[in-house]
């Protein structure tokens, strides 16, 4: 069975396109499992290279009156545990080696910038959700991504 996702509006297959590097961005989601899982077939088919990202937003310190941050390290210290939880689980289901790294700020910059900076050729994005409620409540951020960067931006279906 060929995975299939649309870029730029077209549905495109495995074996329409090669890639020398691809960005993958995991949320550790079932939609992100699928993500992970279409990017590994494409790199073991076309021999590219793969690096997974996990974006995390951490909190800036509030300051009130006083100059020292307050109360943002603990929460700060939970979400990059929870990032490099992710990036072991993304490890798991990759058999194509693969950089695993954390990237940091708002999704819709950091990863822009993070392709960029691999020097990436596409990036790969977790389908939107399946469910009607989830797929209510979720942001979707390929349209603002697409906007940022000049890369192809790949979703699974």
């Amino acid at each position: 069975m060929a995975h299939a996702w649309e870029c730029c509006g077209v549905r495109t297959t495995l074996r329409d396109i090669a890639y020398r590097h691809l960005l993958v961005v995991y949320d550790g989601t079932l939609e992100g499992d699928d993500a992970i899982v279409a990017a590994d077939l494409l790199a073991q088919r076309e021999q590219s290279r793969l690096t997974i990202v996990v974006v995390a937003e951490l909190e800036r310190p509030l300051r009130l009156v006083t100059r020292w941050p307050r109360g943002t390290s603990v929460w700060n210290d939970v979400l990059l545990d929870r990032a490099r939880a992710d990036l072991e689980r993304a490890a798991q289901l990759v058999e194509a080696p693969a950089e695993l790294t954390v990237l940091f700020g708002p999704p819709n910059r950091a990863i822009p910038e993070g392709a960029n900076e691999f020097d990436c050729d596409a990036i790969m994005l977790p389908p939107r959700p399946r469910r009607r409620l989830a797929r209510l409540l979720s942001r979707d951020q390929a349209a603002a991504i697409r906007r940022r960067t000049s890369r192809e931006v790949l979703q699974p279906r």
